[in-house]
């Protein structure tokens, strides 16, 4: 008995690792500039990786994302370096890359403002999409 115990402990395993992998969440979903006022559908646990350039060269600097913490959590936000040219490309600041992770099911928008600080009139909106986590 002790032999064919063996192999079925070791396919039980084996199955509740191949489970456990298949409903691991997906890769990430990586978006541009581009995909600005388009929808999105995430899994809970899915990231979502964003590149914007940086509206500097304008003067404009940028407000925090505005989002639902419940539903979507702010992992991480740099400020990117612009990419060496020779010759350099002129206004170009790099660019600003943020990570969320989906934390909940629910649906949220995320909205980046940017303002000149010189200015007195409201924000403007410089980026928007709806996020929808399942």
């Amino acid at each position: 008995m002790r032999g064919i115990g063996t192999p079925l402990i070791l396919a039980g395993l084996l199955a509740a690792l191949l489970l456990a992998s298949a409903q691991a969440a997906p890769g990430p979903v990586i978006l541009h500039e581009k995909d600005r006022g388009r929808a999105f559908t995430l899994k809970v646990g899915q990231k979502l990786l964003l590149y914007l350039r940086n509206p500097a060269s304008g003067g404009y600097s940028t407000n925090p994302p505005v989002f639902d913490a419940a539903v979507l959590k702010l992992a991480s936000q740099k400020k990117l370096a612009p990419e060496p040219r020779h010759p350099p490309r002129a206004g170009d600041f790099g660019q600003f890359f943020y990570e969320w992770e989906a934390m909940a099911p629910g649906q949220t928008e995320i909205i980046i403002n940017i303002r000149r600080p010189w200015e007195k009139k409201a924000p403007e909106e410089f980026w928007r999409v709806q996020v929808r986590v399942e």
